[in-house]
């Protein structure tokens, strides 16, 4: 067999199947989303130095050990730039790059405070009489103290004393016998172990010096948070100048638990003693516990009897000492400073980005190759290749016009080749019409006269055989079978898209098909892309057989224009291309065709991106056990062990001015029964856990109130009270004796702030300010008035004996007499508190800390199932309240600026972030303005008791469980609604525009399907329109031709191309 060589089409055919079938459906598995590390260089800026030293004493309260309670026994995180090591000059950068990034890290150069001790074991001195210590170097106590009490029954006690001493401490060595200021920066450290009962034992004692540094290094943090993740040095440590670091008002804090010098501050800043010794019960300590000791302790994980080690002793009091150090240079660092400077800083984070999946990178990189060498081939092929063309033959008339420079050629076809004529008919031509006349038995006998003349001229005959049967061609595309497998194809296709989408929508995304990257790019994204690049192929073939039988379909009436049919230049481009000219010619089906073959490449990119990979929560099923029952079996308001009885102040001051979380199991509102969640349920900490559990909360029900202000404020035995009713009906006397706000401002306009829970008092009895020797009253009265929550907020001007504001160097020193009451007015509410529970749907995570609460019911009405041993609702919410309030406003000062000293006032100036309801240059707030921040804090309150009395709770029985799921971060599949979208309706239109193809196809008309020149000349053979195209080169507009059966130039007849009235059309 001869090979023909024609390699411009194996160059351009391999070329194409290469870009449809390999690069088009590769291309879109080569990128992918997924979460990469970035990293952008800049610069920073310093934005917070220490402030100067004249400022730093004023600034540094005791603000700073409250926040190392919460760090150090309630959970909370370090603030910003601080670790327990040391604190980092705060800094950021100077442009925020990649503000989309997860997880950002900011890296710079900055300066790190910190703080080291010197310590030596201290030399014990003990005989009969006393027991002293000594460091050797000067400093030797002339009277010391055992941490041993021998009235206490305690196995251990613990001491920290400090060179300073003041109205608040017991210890000092400056009281000791080491007065000397070389000694002021000592601290004595002692830990004793009772070795019986006569409370003898071993002691250990350790002296200890700080010293202070600062040292250049690269830290790196975490934003938002600014958590410090790595600080690595970068020269060596410098010592901190006196005039740099007020270490004296530092120690003297630490040391005291007050100020060096006293100063107005609200009353986080102004708290002496922090209580710690319910926190420390399992170190059975004994009944004196400073600061110093609590935080020394609480930091460290040791065994008790460790510390009996004065080296373990000092290194556990050196951590303490470097946290509160730490917190303090915060404190007074004075933020927002530029000077200036900038130093090269990095920003790195994770963000969702595309990348390359190398593997199939590769492939397509070849394919590209591929394809650029067989292009180059065809180019250059094509520029060697001699072309004899004279013209484009891109339409039938470029072909005759061709045909007829030479058109002896040989082309003619026997009509016992084309369709059959009948056997009955002879045709002949008059006035330009086609008559039937009488034929021969043996033949067919066909005249052509010239329409144009008045009588036949060039008269030709023929005779023929037998007539033959020929079959018409049609490409086996277009046959109707193929046609119904396409639209099935099609209808498939669109159910397999709405299936994904529903399924997708119904069971949070589909599974990933494999944990490889590769995989799953082929199977989410090769595999679609298959199916559009075999559907454009197909429609591209379809098309290309519309645009060859076109001008055909429109001779086949035989009354065709020349511009709708023999100059039509369909196949003179790629068929998608010759849109425009479909529409301007009226075929509106091929336009149709050629639309929807461009629109293959559309669908190729939306589905590309019909299915996405995203992160997403995904839920396991589990059951989880209960660690209590849902009912109370004790109620006391004596706080459990390792609570302390302001913890519930603590935590809410963290909350509300600092933003910490609430404890576990705890919503601003409601606590939650806790449910054990299991060190194997889930798969990290990014888990969470949901399920039903009781939850428990307050109605505060406030109301406006009146009470006799006057009795408030003159002395200590005046009564405060109101009259209420039982639940049987009785009367009974609510206030409180002995209750007087303390301190006060001479003839100057002042604030007061109340917040207490009345009992039942006699007001007729003797004035004492112990209720119960004035009143034994019943259980009844007692949950009457027990229940009650008094809120007031007073403005006067007030003459008084001796003016006094309070100060954190203060104690109770409130004895003053007001002389005379100038002006008064007030603003009071009873709050009445109500038990409420319901079932909620409760999503926590690993830590138990609330993530979201919903109620999956109506409260209970009935609470009695809820209370078992004796307990009642009454007395939960009596014993609460009165948890909530003392402590919170125990006998309040007066005050003429905008500090508060009463936990209550703290809270309300803080939950309004304003100072209007305690600036007593405000006018008294009313009801409505104010009641929703009481009631506010009620319920939070309320909920932070109970989260840290959860032992009031019945322990669980075995096997008490409830049903719930595990929710675990997963990557699934999802179908793009705008991709989806797009898709379906463009295989829609696709359906619609196959169905009508199909319908509306051309019929069978040729014998062969005018492919090659060879098909299309045979044609025209003999036809008198190859010797008009000579003459005329274009043909007249008013001319029509029709393809069917005519009598040739050369007298025979032939089934073809003509111009009428030469030509009769078929009978298809």
């Amino acid at each position: 067999m001869r090979l023909l060589k024609h390699y411009e089409e194996v160059f351009a055919g391999t070329s194409m199947m290469v870009i449809f079938w390999g690069v088009t459906p590769l291309i879109s598995s080569v990128f992918t989303r997924s979460v990469v590390m970035q990293q952008a260089h800049t610069t920073a800026k310093t934005t917070g130095t220490l402030m100067p030293l004249q400022d730093q004493n004023p600034a540094l309260n005791t603000d700073f050990m409250m926040t190392a309670y919460g760090i150090v026994w309630l959970g909370q995180e370090m603030p910003g730039f601080v670790t327990a090591q040391g604190a980092l000059e705060p800094f950021e950068v100077d442009s925020m790059h990649a503000t989309d990034m997860l997880n950002t890290t900011w890296k710079a150069q900055t300066r790190l405070h910190g703080t080291s001790l010197k310590c030596d074991a201290a030399e014990i001195k003990n005989d009969s009489s006393s027991i002293s210590y000594s460091n050797r170097k000067g400093c030797t106590t002339d009277h010391g103290y055992s941490p041993l009490y021998p009235e206490s029954k305690s196995r251990f006690g613990a001491l920290y004393i400090g060179y300073y001493l003041d109205q608040f401490s017991d210890y000092s060595l400056s009281g000791m016998g080491c007065p000397s200021l070389a000694n002021s920066h000592l601290f004595l450290a002692l830990w004793g172990q009772s070795s019986g009962g006569n409370h003898g034992g071993k002691v250990s004692s350790t002296f200890c010096e700080p010293s202070y540094w600062t040292q250049e290094v690269n830290a790196t943090v975490t934003i938002p948070s600014m958590n410090i993740l790595e600080v690595i040095p970068t020269a060596p440590r410098i010592p901190v100048a006196d005039s740099d670091f007020n270490r004296t008002a530092f120690e003297f804090v630490i040391g005291t638990g007050s100020q060096l010098v006293s100063q107005r501050a609200d009353i986080s800043e102004t708290t002496t003693l922090i209580n710690q010794h319910p926190n420390l019960a399992k170190f059975d300590l004994g009944p004196i516990v400073t600061n110093m000791v609590g935080f020394a302790l609480g930091l460290s994980s040791l065994e008790v009897e460790a510390y009996t080690d004065p080296h373990i002793l000092a290194t556990t009091f050196e951590n303490a000492h470097k946290l509160l150090h730490a917190l303090a240079i915060m404190q007074l660092m004075s933020h927002k400073v530029d000077n200036g400077q900038r130093r090269p800083a990095t920003v790195t984070g994770k963000a969702l980005a595309i990348i390359v999946v190398r593997p199939l990178a590769v492939v397509v990189e070849v394919l590209l190759g591929l394809v650029v060498v067989l292009i180059l081939a065809l180019m250059l092929h094509s520029h060697t290749r001699k072309s004899q063309l004279e013209g484009d033959p891109a339409s039938l008339t470029e072909i005759i016009a061709m045909y007829s420079e030479e058109h002896e050629c040989g082309y003619g076809k026997k009509l016992s080749q084309e369709p059959s004529v009948k056997s009955s008919l002879q045709h002949s031509i008059v006035e330009g019409k086609i008559l039937v006349a009488g034929v021969r038995q043996s033949g067919h006998s066909l005249t052509r006269n010239d329409p144009l003349g008045q009588s036949p001229q060039n008269v030709a005959s023929c005779s023929v055989g037998k007539d033959e049967t020929v079959s018409l061609a049609r490409p086996l595309e277009m046959h109707l079978m193929v046609g119904v497998m396409f639209i099935a194809i099609l209808l498939l296709a669109s159910g397999t898209m709405l299936a994904l989408k529903l399924y997708a929508n119904h069971h949070n995304g589909l599974p990933l098909p494999s944990n490889s990257t590769i995989l799953n790019q082929l199977v989410l994204n090769f595999v679609l892309i298959v199916f559009a690049t075999f559907l454009e192929p197909f429609w591209l073939l379809l098309n290309r057989h519309l645009c060859v039988l076109q001008p055909f379909e429109e001779l086949r009436q035989a009354n065709a224009k020349a511009s709708r049919s023999l100059d039509l230049k369909y196949t003179s481009l790629p068929p998608q291309l010759v849109l425009w000219r479909a529409l301007r010619g009226r075929h509106y089906l091929l336009g149709a065709v050629c639309a929807i073959g461009l629109s293959a490449n559309i669908l190729a990119v939306s589905l590309s991106g019909l299915l996405e990979i995203n992160p997403v929560p995904m839920e396991r099923m589990r059951r989880f056990t209960y660690r209590y029952e849902s009912s109370f079996s004790r109620i006391s308001d004596i706080p459990n062990t390792g609570t302390s009885p302001s913890d519930h102040q603590y935590i809410a001051k963290a909350n509300i001015s600092n933003g910490v979380s609430l404890p576990p199991w705890t919503a601003p509102d409601t606590f939650f029964v806790p449910f054990d969640l299991g060190t194997s349920l889930g798969s990290g900490q990014a888990d969470q856990y949901r399920a039903t559990t009781q939850g428990f909360g307050v109605r505060p029900d406030c109301e406006p109130a009146n009470f006799n202000d006057t009795a408030l404020i003159n002395g200590h035995h005046n009564f405060f009270y109101t009259t209420q009713r039982t639940s049987s009906g009785k009367n009974v006397t609510c206030g409180r004796i002995g209750y007087h706000p303390y301190g006060g401002q001479n003839k100057s306009l002042s604030a007061l702030e109340v917040f207490l829970q009345l009992e039942p008092i006699d007001i007729n009895g003797p004035p004492s300010i112990d209720p119960n020797v004035v009143n034994k009253a019943t259980e009844e009265e007692k949950l009457t008035c027990n229940s009650l929550l008094v809120a007031g907020f007073l403005r006067a001007n007030l003459t008084v004996s001796l003016e006094a504001t309070k100060t954190e160097n203060m104690g109770n020193s409130g004895d003053i007499d007001i002389e005379r009451i100038n002006s008064l007015s007030s603003l009071w509410m009873i709050c009445r508190p109500s038990l409420l529970t319901a079932p909620y749907e409760l999503t926590v995570d690993h830590s138990g800390h609330v993530q979201s609460y919903a109620a999956t019911g109506p409260y209970a009405k009935d609470l009695s199932p809820f209370f078992i041993n004796g307990t009642r609702p009454g007395s939960l919410v009596n014993v609460t309240s009165r948890i909530m309030s003392e402590g919170t406003d125990v006998n309040p000062w007066w005050h003429n600026d905008t500090f508060v000293d009463t936990w209550f006032a703290y809270f309300i100036k803080h939950l309004s972030d304003s100072t209007r309801f305690v600036d007593p240059a405000q006018p008294i707030p009313t009801f409505k303005e104010v009641a929703p921040y009481v009631e506010n804090l009620c319920v939070r309150l309320f909920a932070i008791v109970l989260s840290l009395n959860q032992e009031w709770l019945a322990e669980a029985k075995p096997g008490s469980t409830t049903a719930g799921v595990v929710i675990s971060p997963s990557r699934r599949v999802f179908v793009s609604k705008p991709m989806f979208i797009i898709t379906v309706t463009l295989l829609t239109l696709n359906l619609a525009v196959a169905i009508a193809y199909w319908g509306r196809r051309p019929k069978r008309m040729l014998p062969k399907m005018p492919y090659d020149i060879d098909s299309i000349l045979t044609m025209v053979n003999a036809s008198g329109l190859v010797d008009e195209v000579k003459n005329q080169r274009k043909w007249r507009k008013e001319w029509r031709f029709g393809y069917g059966k005519f009598v040739g130039t050369d007298g025979r007849p032939h089934v073809g191309i003509e111009r009428r009235p030469f030509v009769v059309p078929l009978d298809t």
